[in-house]
């Protein structure tokens, strides 16, 4: 039996199987009792109504172990390169594949879409941000300048669709210097205070040491968290902050700073194109990390699907999402 279809049998959040009383034993007792108090007409309607909760209940418990076998059976088959890997119905609240999905990973440039939340709930949509040498010294080139000025939505939109290192410094020492007037280190209060809206936010297995998701040794990463915690921020992100992910379904995307120089984002995911209904992406590749990838994408009918990815190689983790995809609309085909 393969890993996948072994963790396929671990608890995917389905409900509890009903329990079963003794209709039979207690009408028996019941029908004595209403016969004297009620009559042979109340006794048939109180019957009934045991009856129909006990069919209820055992159609209710047929229905969890026919998802359950249908999980098995489409998602069984599936063979990923990823360590961990996690597929969230947003819809119907509940898990749809599990594979390693609590296993803390480095999270690599997911790590943005943190630095992205933080920074918006700071500084809002327009605020100027000032690219600082600091920033630019980061691991990357983005061509930025020295003094460079962007607004917020213009450097949120340029970091997470090319993953640039140097626009996440950036909007974290902009942010956190407006907050954190008294401290040595804004970009490390602003970590700070990225950790501190993931515990808000109740990704209880994520940890920031950066706000770039860089590794910062050959041993040490940037970050740390799980393929569950991802999708649950990913989840978060799409239903409350949309504008932030908006770009990140493009393959391409014109961004220009306050003096209208423009710079041409190219997609660190290649595959946007290949998902219909893709609402929000975000890719991660490091050292440490191997491949990464996280995105959010319409099933049908208002049906948000998020499906993250830990653990991969630099191709594979695409190649991992879109069977994750693939199989996940062939359960909803059948149902």
């Amino acid at each position: 039996m393969s890993d996948e279809q072994l963790l396929l049998q671990e608890p995917i959040e389905e409900a509890e199987a009903p329990r079963h009383f003794p209709v039979s034993e207690q009408l028996g007792i019941l029908a004595g009792i209403l016969f004297l108090l009620l009559g042979t007409p109340q006794i048939a309607a109180f019957a009934n109504l045991f009856i129909d909760e006990e069919e209820s209940q055992e159609e209710e418990v047929a229905n969890v172990e026919q998802s359950a076998a249908a999980l098995a059976s489409i998602f069984g088959d599936v063979r990923l390169g990823a360590q961990s890997a996690f597929v969230w119905d947003v819809k119907e609240q509940k898990a749809l594949y599990i594979k390693n999905a609590d296993e803390r990973l480095p999270l690599a440039s997911i790590t943005k879409l943190m630095t992205a939340l933080v920074a918006h709930e700071i500084m809002g949509t327009d605020a100027p941000i000032t690219v600082t040498l600091e920033a630019i010294s980061q691991e990357g080139d983005s061509g930025f300048r020295d003094g460079e000025q962007f607004s917020m939505q213009e450097l949120l939109d340029l970091t997470l669709v090319t993953s640039s290192n140097d626009g996440a410094y950036s909007l974290a020492a902009a942010a956190g210097a407006s907050v954190f007037t008294d401290q040595d280190s804004t970009v490390d209060a602003f970590v700070d205070a990225m950790n501190v809206r993931a515990r808000e936010i109740g990704l209880t297995r994520t940890t920031f040491k950066n706000p770039t998701g860089l590794d910062l040794s050959e041993t040490e990463s940037g970050s740390y968290g799980s393929a569950r915690d991802v999708s649950y921020l990913m989840e978060y992100l799409v239903q409350n902050y949309p504008e932030i992910l908006e770009r990140t379904t493009l393959s391409n995307h014109t961004v220009a700073d306050s003096e209208g120089n423009i710079y041409q984002a190219t997609n660190t995911n290649s595959t946007t194109r290949d998902i219909p209904g893709m609402v929000a992406s975000k890719t991660g590749y490091t050292t440490l990390a191997g491949g990464n990838l996280t995105i959010a994408y319409d099933a049908g009918l208002n049906h948000p699907i998020v499906i993250t990815v830990l653990g991969s190689s630099v191709d594979g983790r695409f190649e991992d999402v879109e069977k994750l995809v693939e199989a996940t609309q062939t359960l909803l085909s059948n149902q």
